[in-house]
């Protein structure tokens, strides 16, 4: 994982090249989901990525605004496929971490909205 050590203590953004503060996520969608580090200067820079549910561990790598909504675009695409039974999810997760060269693959390390693109074409051209 990028640029930041297994419980996000080392974690950098890479907009500001500062470190990162850990924060409830209530303070950002007004509703406890879980936690998730964020710019040391938030609000004033806006990259962020949420945890491990129940962990201090970042599920990738920090991200501004655009590509955050790109990799819920990729899970808008992505989630009802296993959700609906259609395949199974730990081997979807698994043949697109291979074709992505990104295992285990997690969207939140998704580092370009090019990237995002790519698996959302993919998924559309051969599971849909």
């Amino acid at each position: 994982m990028g640029k930041f050590a297994k419980d996000g203590k080392d974690l950098i953004c890479p907009a500001c090249n500062c470190g990162a503060k850990l924060i409830d996520d209530k303070e950002i969608y007004g509703k406890h989901y879980g936690l998730m580090w964020v710019c040391n200067n938030h609000p004033k820079c806006d990259y962020r990525v949420g945890c491990h549910k129940g962990t201090t561990i970042p599920l990738g790598e920090m991200a501004a605004d655009e590509l955050r909504k790109w990799r819920h675009k990729v899970h808008e695409k992505l989630d009802p496929l296993w959700k609906n039974h259609k395949y199974n999810r730990g081997e979807l997760y698994q043949e697109l971490g291979i074709k992505f060269n990104k295992m285990p693959f997690h969207t939140a390390e998704l580092q370009t909205v090019q990237e995002c693109k790519d698996v959302i074409n993919f998924i559309h051209d051969f599971y849909e």
